[in-house]
């Protein structure tokens, strides 16, 4: 027998209470998913650019990634691929983030690729294009486009019939964007607001938004803006913290813009 204290134990009793020991131990350990931060993108072209510029940094500032983006794509106006990067890539309701991951880098070439053509694709969609005399056509960010938003019915509640787009809650959906809007109404002599959600598809093959319809047809066309004309019933836009940014160039991405 085996002396513990002031107790007697036999040595099966130890045996036991050793092994017992030993499985909590097991199922005591911390596991770390090691794929976690591992750089993975589909586009070939894409990941090349990435490891070639930030090797196997799952996530770089986002000054870091605009000016290899800049050169990358020369001929693009370099205001819209400036704020690409520092805004829309990243996929951020926040004016003031400061990263962007490979993640959010993944998504965006999903969306708007082949990588070659990303930018260009997504310019018709974020900016629109004022013509001038000159020749040299203005660009302007959307209003309408919120990244992702933390929460959008408090957004909603505050700016009545109006509208915003925002990211899915799930962040892996990269053809999808969220489309949110509100009316007012009276009920029983009280005025009342109602809040709608709908989604709006990207069907990067055929170049078309596509949208349900209120007679539950599928419609889709090349233009978002007609998109969402159709879905908000024509509803003014909220204008998002991003936008805000760039246009009064007060925040901390808008004040380190070098557009010239």
């Amino acid at each position: 027998r085996i002396f513990c204290g002031l107790h007697t134990t036999s040595a099966k009793e130890a045996h036991d209470s050793l092994a017992a020991s030993k499985g909590k131990m097991a199922h005591a350990y911390t596991t770390f998913d090691l794929n976690e931060n591992k750089v993975e993108i589909e586009d070939k072209d894409a990941l090349e650019f990435w490891k070639k510029h930030f090797q196997e940094s799952s996530t770089i500032t986002t000054a870091q990634f605009t000016e290899p983006m800049l050169k990358r794509f020369p001929n693009e106006n370099k205001k819209v691929t400036t704020i690409l990067c520092k805004h829309v890539i990243c996929c951020s309701g926040d004016a003031n983030k400061k990263d962007v991951t490979a993640q959010e880098f993944d998504k965006f070439v999903k969306r708007f690729g082949p990588f070659d053509k990303c930018v260009a694709n997504a310019r018709k969609v974020f900016f629109q294009e004022i013509e001038r005399q000159d020749g040299e056509n203005e660009y302007t960010l959307v209003e309408w486009y919120h990244g992702f938003l933390e929460d959008s019915k408090q957004k909603i509640l505050e700016n009545p019939n109006k509208f915003l787009v925002r990211e899915p809650k799930e962040k892996d959906r990269y053809n999808l964007l969220t489309v949110e809007y509100s009316k007012t109404f009276t009920k029983d002599g009280k005025k009342l607001l109602a809040r709608n959600k709908k989604h709006l598809t990207i069907n990067r093959k055929k170049g078309l938004f596509v949208w349900t319809k209120k007679d539950g047809k599928k419609q889709g066309h090349p233009d978002i803006e007609v998109a969402l004309k159709d879905m908000t019933s024509g509803r003014p836009a909220i204008k998002s913290d991003m936008w805000t940014a760039v246009e009064n160039q007060s925040l901390y991405q808008a004040a380190s813009y070098d557009y010239e």
